[in-house]
């Protein structure tokens, strides 16, 4: 990395992005070409970035992510598929500079397979659970519990959820609680409340945190909540969680 100017960025929805150094600099293009709707403009300069740079960490990891949304929109299901397996599964199992990066991605894969697949959630259950044993950023946190729900680990939901105090101050926190609840119902196939409880929480969950393009994942799965939505009875405990 050659240029190290900082400037301030941020995308359409007022979130500052990092944009710092030539990765910041393609980071900037990525959300202004998803933004503007350039998929496949975006594709491309983002293709010759990472074909002439290279690099470690966080930041790294999450341009890697932007390319797999790329990947996604212009159909290219396994390049993404491949991209998660060899540039972001390797550091989201060996380090946490991939925790909500893996999880957001991984739910991506899963939400637009054409057909069942196995994806490996069982690692980034197990760097999640160990984040868990400390504080984090409630955005951070909600990403802690998407791998845990892909994962179908509805037992350690229910867990984080019992060790909530009743009445959380912070309402980036009380947000987390009820995608947790969400998330909890979604894991256990009750998809129409999981659902209708996503679309009362999605619209207001920029507040803890993430870009447009990162925020776009919350609205895709209780989408697909409703599609798998069906008539059965709800289990008591989902209706008394929220």
């Amino acid at each position: 990395m050659t240029n190290q100017v900082a400037f301030t960025h941020q995308d359409s929805s007022g979130y500052t992005v990092f944009s710092a150094g030539d990765a910041g600099a393609a980071h900037v293009m990525a959300h202004q070409m998803l933004d503007e709707d350039h998929i496949e403009l975006g594709h491309q300069l983002l293709t010759e970035f990472l074909e002439n740079h290279s690099g470690s960490g966080s930041d790294w990891v999450h341009l890697h992510f932007h390319m797999a949304i790329f990947e996604l929109a212009i159909g290219d299901w396994d390049a993404a598929y491949k991209r998660f397996m060899t540039e972001i599964q390797p550091t989201a199992t060996t380090t946490e500079d991939a925790l909500t990066d893996a999880p957001a991605l991984l739910w991506r894969l899963a939400l637009m397979a054409t057909e069942p697949v196995e994806l490996p959630w069982d690692a980034l259950r197990s760097t999640a659970l160990g984040r868990m044993q400390r504080a984090s950023e409630p955005f951070v946190e909600l990403h802690n519990l998407l791998s845990l729900a892909g994962a179908g680990d509805i037992e350690s939901i229910d867990q984080w959820l019992q060790t909530r105090p009743v009445n959380i101050p912070s309402q980036r926190e009380r947000l987390v609680q009820k995608m947790a609840v969400a998330l909890s119902a979604c894991a256990a196939g009750s998809y129409t409340y999981a659902a209708s409880v996503m679309h009362n929480v999605v619209p207001q969950l920029s507040q803890v945190g993430g870009s447009r393009a990162q925020n776009q994942l919350f609205r895709q799965l209780e989408q697909w909540c409703w599609d798998k939505a069906d008539e059965t009875t709800l289990p008591t405990r989902f209706t008394k969680a929220a």
